[in-house]
């Protein structure tokens, strides 16, 4: 609309303008043909004037004669100044002043002649047609110069009209235009209008529905700005708390939740979580504060809620004062069952047992035979009960293991016995085949357990008739028990859950036979609290063999040298810290027990560790309070720390903040463990793997740098020269080659790869190009772009340069 005026006002402008220059104009044609008039008018005066003067030879007839012959050359001026644009005027006005000039002249001749006594008729005849011809051509001259001038105004008369009409014309059309985007931006109004009005309404039905949700929710919902000052809360909160949501408003959260007062820095510094915690989500369990001062356990989930103010916090407040008393009935019940249903158990087991092994006497055939059912399903109850309790104590991480040094080969002896009269109901022999001495460290009640349902699983899945062997084998650093079946095999489908929590491959099947499910769970778990490994080898059709891997007791601990990695372990329980500690010196540290919170704030302040393993439960303080004293310890706040507890899941919402390189359950996966040990290995001083990536795709070079920062250090090199250089300055810990590069093969580097103590630089070839099969062996793997993700590429740095990082550990060992 405004340019549509803009043009509007433009083209009045410019026939405004054109009006006063067509005015300017007829005015000035006006006084052109006036001008010529008035010429023309003198020359006539003139000649009239000499007219009288020659019939009277009166002088006052001279008059206009001397008036034409004293004006006429101004006039002449003020008409070439007028006409001097135009050509065909200009050249006619020379030609009006010649012929004037003549027609003086002539006059001048007949006034001297007169005077000089000529009479009139002799000056008539003398005179001829002279004169009268010389007026013709200047009323020639005079009318066409009246006509141009004319013709001229004329024309532009014309074109000025015809301006007119188009800028009629064209501000009509832009008037109408104007109309038109008048029109469309009212009916574009009104339609933003309604639309305001729809989305209003959409808004306010949103926002009652969330309102009614909001307050329609069990648990208190409180919003904070980033301070931790009170913004809204729920009515689930004022019936939590015991406040109104008025009495709330810009109070500080800590009137409700136990947490440093307000004053003490933001939000999130005075729960001690960082910057970017709530963008994951944070769960803290923290304690709640009613308004009558009771006090009561609460979870508190914290997010981030962005508003056009700034970042701020949604806290999602759940009282679980129930679920801590239904936990307690839980370990209540726990009790009741362990006591009141075991002791009954076993005293009718005991019973049965008597009366079937003939302490009251020879029994009928028929009684023997239901004393030997019932025998058998009160076993089967007691397995069952045992299976739950053991189940419940190693995620609760109560089972407790009574360490001493044992013979695996006995073991396996009086696990055979154990089975034998199940085996000989299912018509199955049991048999010990080759056994060697093998001297373990264990609980021989729960070893026995272990392998007496390996050897009842066995049995249970054999035909009649099969035999189910057992060795016992010393190997390397460990020893084997194996139990080898002749059954139908583990399905493909069950092999990956086989070890999990009441898994059976066929419902049916397993109901036959009977079972739980639970059996292979607890007897992972007890291998792998013992450092060992449970595990199998199986195809379908021929069996299946399970293998029970235990550390040898004699076999020989790596011992780590003065300035080798040093751990600390902190855990009140001897017999899970006797486990860690064999754990991690077989993989070449040297590892102390701390048994309290006090015992190892002394060991830190008074000797140097490499790292800390700190369970949860201690009994002068909890580990998340001794991982604070450690980071505010000199010397010892960036210790790299590994939690190992029961519930290392509460600790870790509890501790988010506290860099704790990793978060392990017990009964502990020996695999995480393993894998958390080497993490803190490759922190000690803070040095990473070197990688020296040689590729002349710059491209390539940058992604395979972003997909591998958080692995190692990247050196890039684009050409063969590039790569020498670098190597001239630094020894990487591992080579990514490409082969096609600008200055050559990537090949010609292998020879120059070695870091100076005898070795050679591990070498991943990573290229589009195929590799000669002869120079594989001459490199660690070989990958082909487009066949291998970046994934693939960063899995195999890893293992290599953890793989290097280990052989060096061992080399200073």
């Amino acid at each position: 609309m405004p340019l549509l005026l803009v043009l509007v006002g433009v083209e009045l402008v410019r026939e405004f303008d054109s009006s006063r220059v067509l005015r300017a104009e007829v005015n000035k044609s006006y006084e052109t043909r006036l001008q010529i008039q008035k010429v023309f008018s003198s020359l006539q005066d003139a000649e009239t004037g000499v007219r009288g003067f020659v019939l009277t030879r009166d002088d006052q007839y001279l008059e206009p004669y001397a008036n034409a012959v004293a004006s006429l050359g101004d006039q002449e001026s003020r008409l070439a100044d007028l006409v001097t644009s135009q050509k065909e005027q200009a050249d006619d006005l020379i030609r009006l002043q010649a012929l004037a000039d003549r027609k003086l002249q002539i006059l001048s001749r007949a006034i001297e002649a007169r005077r000089a006594g000529i009479p009139y008729e002799t000056l008539v005849v003398s005179s001829g047609n002279e004169g009268k011809i010389v007026m013709d051509n200047v009323r020639i001259v005079v009318a066409r110069m009246i006509d141009r001038e004319a013709a001229a105004l004329n024309e532009r008369s014309t074109a000025a009209d015809d301006r007119s009409i188009r800028t009629e014309w064209l501000v009509a059309g832009l008037f109408l235009l104007l109309l038109a985007v008048i029109s469309a931006t009212a009916y574009l109004t009104w339609r933003y209008m309604r639309a305001r009005r729809i989305i209003l309404a959409d808004l306010q039905a949103t926002t009652a529905r969330q309102k009614v949700i909001f307050d329609s929710a069990i648990d208190t919902i409180i919003t904070l700005n980033p301070s931790g000052s009170i913004e809204t809360v729920n009515a689930a909160g004022e019936r939590m708390f015991g406040y109104s949501a008025a009495e709330l408003a810009r109070r500080d959260v800590s009137l409700l939740i136990d947490i440093a007062p307000d004053g003490e820095g933001e939000f999130l510094k005075r729960l001690g979580a960082s910057q970017g915690a709530l963008t994951r989500g944070l769960i803290r369990q923290m304690e709640g504060l009613r308004r009558s001062g009771e006090t009561f356990p609460v979870d508190v989930a914290l997010g981030a809620m962005q508003l056009p103010t700034g970042t701020h916090v949604v806290a999602v407040v759940r009282d679980i004062s129930e679920r801590r008393r239904i936990e307690q009935l839980k370990d209540e019940f726990v009790s009741t069952v362990s006591h009141e249903l075991r002791t009954p158990l076993t005293s009718i087991a005991g019973s049965l047992g008597l009366l079937s092994g003939g302490a009251a006497g020879p029994l009928p055939e028929k009684a023997a035979r239901l004393i030997q059912i019932a025998q058998s399903n009160s076993q089967r109850l007691v397995r069952l009960i045992n299976d739950i309790l053991d189940i419940e104590k190693i995620e609760s991480g109560k089972l407790r293991l009574d360490l001493a040094p044992l013979d695996l080969r006995e073991i396996a002896e009086r696990s055979i016995e154990g089975v034998q009269g199940y085996a000989r109901e299912l018509g199955v022999v049991v048999a010990l085949g080759e056994a060697e001495d093998a001297p373990v460290r264990g609980d021989a009640d729960r070893l026995i357990q272990v392998v007496t349902n390996l050897l009842s699983n066995a049995s249970k899945f054999s035909p009649a008739g099969g035999v189910v062997t057992v060795t016992v084998d010393r190997e390397t650093r460990l020893a084997r028990l194996s139990v080898v079946d002749q059954g139908p095999g583990i399905p493909e489908s069950f092999r990956s859950r086989i070890f999990s929590k009441f898994a059976q491959a066929d419902g049916s099947d397993t109901r036959a036979k009977g079972g739980t499910g639970l059996g292979l769970a607890i007897a992972r778990e007890i291998a792998e609290r013992h450092g060992g490994r449970l595990w199998f080898e199986s195809a379908e059709g021929e069996g299946a063999t399970f293998h029970l891997d235990l550390p040898l007791a004699d076999a020989p601990v790596a011992s780590a040298e003065d300035d080798g990695p040093r751990l600390l372990i902190v855990e009140d329980d001897p017999d899970a810290a006797d486990i860690l500690r064999e754990m991690l010196e077989r993989d070449g540290f040297a590892a102390h027990i701390a048994g309290s919170t006090r015992d190892a704030l002394v060991a830190i302040r008074s000797a140097h560790y490499d790292a800390c393993l700190v369970d949860l439960q201690l009994p002068d303080a909890d580990g998340i309070s001794l991982i604070r004293e450690i980071r505010a310890t000199p010397g010892a706040h960036d210790m790299p720390v590994v939690v190992v507890s029961g519930d290392a899941a509460h600790g870790k919402a509890r501790g988010r903040s506290l860099e704790v390189l990793d978060w392990l359950e017990k009964p502990v996966d020996q695999s995480r463990l393993r894998a958390a040990v080497t993490a803190i290995n490759r922190r000690k001083g803070d040095v990473r793997p070197v990688v020296l990536h040689v590729d002349d795709d710059r491209d390539i070079l940058e992604v395979t740098a972003a997909a591998l920062s958080d692995a190692a250090e990247i050196l890039a090199a684009e050409s063969l020269a590039a790569a020498r250089a670098v190597l001239a300055k630094r020894k990487p810990d591992l080579v990514v080659l490409d082969l096609g590069l600008p200055d050559g093969s990537g090949l010609e580097l292998l020879n120059e790869l070695g870091d100076g103590a005898g070795h050679m630089i591990p070498v991943i070839v990573y290229s589009a190009q195929e590799m000669d099969a002869a120079l594989a062996d001459r490199v660690e793997a070989v990958l082909t772009k487009s066949r291998t993700s970046l994934a693939g590429l960063a899995r195999t740095v890893r293992r290599l340069t953890d793989a290097r990082k280990t052989l060096e550990t061992s080399g200073a060992e």
